[in-house]
């Protein structure tokens, strides 16, 4: 009996190894592969805003803050100057992350990481892109970008992040590129839909005179209105001043708000033609 019993014990903790054994496996060896960020995430799309001077037909944004068009051009100059550093900045890091979608991650089993490795075309140039994910928490993936072009640089870790595995939000950091050292964009998303997200991108380059500028993007519910810009320019040279836009992607009209520009806190308005109007109340 004593016998019986002993080889029934031994039968269980046989199972039991066994089990232990495969569910270690299926958490270690075949973790799941991670999801990618929303594209919208990381894009240097502000949105349909118009640029002054090209939809009113009214000249430089100089001219325009001497006329009837007044309100849209300060808006239009302030949307336009952030649209100019993130066309600049984002065009190979978003070129390159928006490839990933059309790959396929591998497991790294010795390093616990995740990698995603094709090539990309940027201007006529051949870049090789090297993706990596890992995940920090249940929670939490932490991305890392490397880029390499042949003869100029390689695995250069161009931007880096970290987002919630659910893709409901996350934060980039941008590099400013090879040739210079440090980091001059972050990028702070909340996803709102499929693709859509709000962003806050800020600059985060300390040898830059309005470090810790920031521009706020995204759609709202106000009123008659589908976009949002929230500006805040810090200068180092220059008096520091905020600015609440407010535009419709289909009628083009908008309001702005800025009491350093504007010497009031209520809202200037402009119509579908640019000009300045009264608002609504």
């Amino acid at each position: 009996m004593k016998t019986l019993k002993l080889k029934l014990a031994s039968a269980l903790l046989a199972v039991l190894v066994v089990f232990t054994a495969c569910s270690d496996d299926d958490g270690s060896q075949n973790p799941s592969s991670p999801e990618l960020p929303p594209e919208a995430s990381m894009s240097a799309n502000l949105g349909n805003f118009p640029s002054n001077g090209e939809s009113s037909g009214n000249g430089s944004a100089a001219n325009l803050e001497q006329n009837e068009h007044s309100n849209f051009a300060f808006a239009a100059t302030n949307v336009v100057f952030w649209q100019t550093i993130l066309n600049v900045q984002l065009a190979i890091p978003v070129a390159a992350f928006h490839e990933a979608f059309n790959h396929s991650f591998e497991y790294l089993p010795e390093q616990a990481k995740w990698r995603s490795e094709y090539t990309v075309q940027v201007n006529n140039q051949s870049i090789t892109a090297t993706l990596y994910a890992e995940y920090n928490n249940a929670d939490q993936i932490e991305w890392e970008m490397y880029l390499t072009a042949p003869g100029q640089f390689e695995d250069y870790l161009w931007f880096r992040g970290e987002s919630q595995t659910d893709g409901s939000g996350g934060t980039w950091y941008l590099s400013k590129g090879p040739a210079q050292s440090g980091e001059v964009l972050s990028i702070t998303w909340d996803r709102q839909g499929e693709n859509v997200v709000n962003a806050i991108y800020t600059l985060v380059d300390e040898q830059s005179e309005r470090n810790g500028s920031y521009i706020e993007y995204g759609v709202t519910t106000e009123s008659g209105y589908t976009h949002f810009y929230d500006i805040s320019i810090v200068s180092e040279t220059e008096a520091d001043y905020d600015v609440l836009i407010y535009y419709n992607e289909d009628t083009q009209e908008g309001t702005v708000r800025s009491e350093a520009h504007f010497e009031t806190s209520t809202f200037m308005c402009w119509d579908s033609d640019f000009q300045n109007t009264t608002c609504e109340q």
